[in-house]
C-alpha cells in the first residue's frame, strides 16, 4: 500500500512535496505503523521546471501574491534590472561631470552653445531610469507610451540640429549625443517595462493558469505616481524642443559683423566693426580713433550702442566697432573659468586676428567699464581713451561690496533690474535659473504672445537674452570667479596716465548710499581724468533720455576730437 503526503510551506517560499512512502506492518503487538521515509524538494528551480505537472494531477494553482510568481525570479528580468541600475550610476556620474564643468573645464565636454541642456538632458534620463527601477515589477501600460511618444520628441530635435548648419555648430557631436543618449535611455526605459510586463503574465499563466488583472491599491498607486512622473518628463521635453525650434528659427538672424576664433580655436566671439578701422596709415584717419564699445551686465553691446551709432549715422563719428563677451549676444560659450582678465584676452586676441591695430577709444557701460579698464591695462600703447558709463566699482565684485572703509551698507533693492551683486545668493540664484533655462518658459510665452515685439533680434541681443541658457551660464561663469579671480585682476590693473572721462547717473548717485562714493573714487583712477559729468534726469541707462543721451554724445565726440590724448 502506498500514500501521498505533502507539506507546503510559506516562509521561505518554497514547497515541499513527499513523494509515496512504503507502509510497514509490525508483526509484534499487532499494531500498525509506518515508517516514512521522505524524499523532499526545496529548490525553487525544481519547482519551476515541473510546476504544471504537479497541478495537472491536484490542480492546484498558487496565489497571484506568491514570490514565486514574481517575473524577478527569471534570469532575463534580472540582467534587465542589473542594467538600468547601471545606466542609473552612469547618468549620475555625468551629472556631476556636467556640473563641474561651470566651474572648470573638463575635455570633451564643452561645445561652443554650452549651456545648461546637457545637464537637463541627462537629469531628464536619470528620473527616467529612477521611475523604471522603482516598483520594477510594476509595469504601466501609458508609462510605456508616454515614453515612446517623448523618446520621439526627442529624435525630432535631433534631426532638426542635423538639417540646421547654426545648430550643428552651436551643439556639435558631443551636444548631440546627449540628446541621442538621452531619447535611448527613455525607449530602453520603455521597453524594459513592456519586456517586465510580458515576463509577468507569462508567470502569472505559469503558476496561477490565468493573467491577473486586478490591481492592489499600492499597485495603483505606484501606477499613478509614474505616468505622473512621465507627464512631467514629456512637457519638460516639449519645452525644450519648443526652445530648440525657436533657436533654429532665431538662426536666420546673421551676426552683425564676424564670428572670430579665439582660446586656440575652441570657440567665437562676435565683432563688429563700421567704418573704415583698418586704414590706420594716413593723417585723415587719425583724427579720430576707433570707438570700441563694450556692454553692461543686463544690456549687451548692441543695445548700448545705439547712441553711438547715431553719431556715426549723422557722420560726426568715423569708425567704432562693438563686441560680445562670451556667452553674450552672437558670441558662443567659453569653457570654464573665466575672468575679467580672460575675457579681456579673448578681446585683445579678436582684435589681432582682425588685424584692428587701433588707437582705441573704449566707451563701456554697467560691468562693461572693468573689462575695458582691464582691456586698457593689457595694450596701453594702442588706447586713445576711456569713456566709462555709469560703470561698475572693483568693489562690486566682491561677495559684501558694501564692506570696507567709507562703505555704508544699503538695501540691495536699490539696484533692482538695475544690476545684480555677485554674492552667493545670486550665485545660487543663477545656478537654479540655468536648469529651467533650456525650457525656454518666459521667452516662448512672450514670442507666443507678442512675436514682433518679442522677435529674434530680442532674444539675442534684446530684453529676452536675460533668458536665453548660454547667458545665464555666462553670468554664472564670471559670479563663481568675481571675487577670487576678478577682483584682484581689476584691483591690480593699471591705466596709468591714458584720457579718462566719466559719466554718471544722477538718479543712482541720489539713491545709493555709495554710488556717488564709487563714481569719484572712478575718477581717480588715471591722473589724466579729463571730465566727470552728472548725467541729469538719467537713470542707470543714461542713453534712453533725452538729455542724458545728449550729454553722452556730447562728451564722447569732445572725448575722440582731441588729438592730444594719443
Amino acid at each position: 500500500m502506498s500514500a501521498y503526503q505533502s507539506i507546503q510551506e510559506d516562509g521561505d517560499s518554497a514547497k515541499k512535496i513527499a513523494v509515496p512512502q512504503d507502509r510497514e506492518e509490525s508483526s509484534h503487538s499487532g499494531i500498525r505503523h509506518i515508517n516514512p521515509s521522505p524524499v523532499t524538494s526545496t529548490a525553487t528551480s525544481d519547482l519551476e521546471q515541473r510546476p504544471l505537472l504537479d497541478r495537472e494531477h491536484d490542480h492546484e494553482y498558487l496565489d497571484p501574491d506568491n514570490p514565486i510568481v514574481s517575473p524577478l525570479n527569471l534570469r532575463d528580468v534580472r540582467l534587465l534590472k542589473v542594467g538600468v541600475t547601471v545606466l542609473i550610476i552612469i547618468n549620475s556620474i555625468l551629472v556631476f561631470l556636467l556640473t563641474l564643468t561651470d566651474f572648470i573645464s573638463i575635455p570633451g565636454l564643452n561645445n561652443r552653445g554650452k549651456s545648461f541642456l546637457d545637464l537637463d538632458l541627462i537629469l531628464i534620463s536619470l528620473f527616467s531610469n529612477a521611475v523604471t527601477l522603482w516598483c520594477f515589477t510594476v509595469p504601466v501600460y501609458y508609462e510605456r507610451i508616454i515614453g515612446y511618444v517623448t523618446a520621439g520628441l526627442l529624435l525630432l530635435d535631433f534631426f532638426v540640429i542635423l538639417l540646421v548648419p547654426y545648430m550643428r555648430s552651436q551643439f556639435g557631436f558631443i551636444g548631440s549625443l546627449f540628446l541621442v543618449w538621452t531619447g535611448l535611455n527613455i525607449l530602453l526605459d520603455s521597453f524594459v517595462d513592456y519586456w517586465v510586463e510580458t515576463s509577468k503574465q507569462k508567470q502569472e499563466i505559469k503558476y496561477t493558469g490565468r493573467i491577473e488583472k486586478r490591481r492592489t491599491v499600492g499597485e495603483m498607486f505606484v501606477a499613478l505616481t509614474k505616468i505622473v512622473v512621465k507627464l512631467f518628463l514629456i512637457w519638460v521635453v516639449w519645452c525644450i524642443s519648443l526652445t530648440l525650434w525657436l533657436q533654429s528659427f532665431d538662426s536666420h538672424e546673421k551676426p552683425w559683423g564676424k564670428l572670430v576664433s579665439v582660446g586656440d580655436d575652441q570657440f567665437k566671439v562676435h565683432l563688429a566693426c563700421f567704418g573704415d578701422v583698418h586704414n590706420t596709415t594716413g593723417e585723415a584717419e587719425k583724427k579720430q580713433p576707433i570707438v570700441l564699445v563694450e556692454g553692461g551686465q543686463l544690456t549687451s553691446s548692441e543695445a548700448f550702442q545705439e547712441w553711438v551709432e547715431e553719431l556715426h549715422s549723422l557722420n560726426k563719428l568715423d569708425r567704432y566697432c562693438i563686441w560680445d563677451r562670451p556667452g553674450y549676444g552672437f558670441s558662443d560659450s567659453a569653457p570654464s573659468p573665466v575672468s575679467v582678465g580672460i575675457i579681456a584676452d579673448y578681446l585683445v586676441q579678436a582684435l589681432e586676428k582682425e588685424k584692428i591695430e587701433g588707437p582705441f577709444s573704449l566707451v563701456a557701460f554697467d560691468v562693461g567699464g572693468l573689462y575695458s579698464r582691464m582691456v586698457a591695462s593689457k595694450i596701453p600703447g594702442k588706447i586713445h581713451s576711456l569713456l566709462l558709463v555709469d560703470s561698475w566699482h572693483e568693489d562690486l565684485l566682491k561677495k559684501w561690496p558694501f564692506s570696507g572703509s567709507n562703505r555704508k551698507n544699503e538695501s540691495t533693492h536699490v539696484f533692482k533690474n538695475i544690476l545684480e551683486l555677485m554674492n552667493n545668493r545670486t550665485g545660487l540664484k543663477l545656478w537654479f535659473k540655468g536648469l529651467i533655462s533650456p525650457l525656454g518658459i518666459i521667452s516662448n510665452i512672450h514670442w507666443f504672445f507678442h512675436p514682433r515685439k518679442h522677435s529674434s533680434k530680442s532674444r539675442i541681443f534684446g530684453s529676452d537674452m536675460y533668458y536665453q541658457p548660454k547667458y545665464v551660464r555666462a553670468r554664472l561663469q564670471e559670479q563663481v570667479t568675481s571675487a577670487i579671480l576678478s577682483y584682484g585682476e581689476v584691483k591690480n590693473a593699471d591705466i596709468h596716465d591714458l584720457p579718462l572721462s566719466v559719466i554718471s547717473s544722477d538718479f543712482m548717485i541720489k539713491n545709493s548710499l555709495n554710488w556717488g562714493k564709487w563714481q569719484r573714487e572712478i575718477t581717480k583712477l588715471s591722473s589724466n581724468t579729463i571730465e566727470w559729468v552728472i548725467a541729469e534726469n538719467s537713470d542707470h541707462f543714461i542713453w534712453k533720455s533725452p538729455k542724458g543721451r545728449e550729454q553722452l554724445q556730447q562728451l564722447l565726440l569732445r572725448l575722440v576730437s582731441d588729438k592730444s590724448n594719443y
